[in-house]
């Protein structure tokens, strides 16, 4: 069994399972999230079961932290998109009244 390793210039210090650019994250979402088989997932990734299970485990080890990261990143992401919305709306205006 592999270890689980972040460095920093592999998805951006994202846990992952060494050797490999497989996320914690990755597995999280397709096997948790997704409720996709393990066994299928595991055969994707070409990672054996032992390790897929390990990153679930560190996910579980380290669920609070995780949760967290993905709260903050989601209000990152629905702030861009109303900063988006707000550049949008104003473009449209200017451009129905122009100077």
């Amino acid at each position: 069994m592999t270890s689980i390793v972040a460095t920093d210039d592999i998805r951006s210090g994202d846990p992952r399972i060494e050797g490999t650019r497989i996320t914690v994250l990755d597995v999280k979402r397709r096997v948790i999230d997704n409720d996709e088989d393990p066994h299928v997932v595991a055969g994707e990734y070409d990672v054996s079961m032992a390790d897929l299970f390990h990153a679930l485990a560190y996910y579980y080890d380290h669920r609070e932290e995780f949760e967290r990261s993905e709260r903050n990143a989601a209000a990152s992401r629905t702030e861009g998109e109303e900063r988006t919305r707000l550049t949008v709306d104003e473009t449209v205006v200017q451009s129905d009244h122009p100077s």
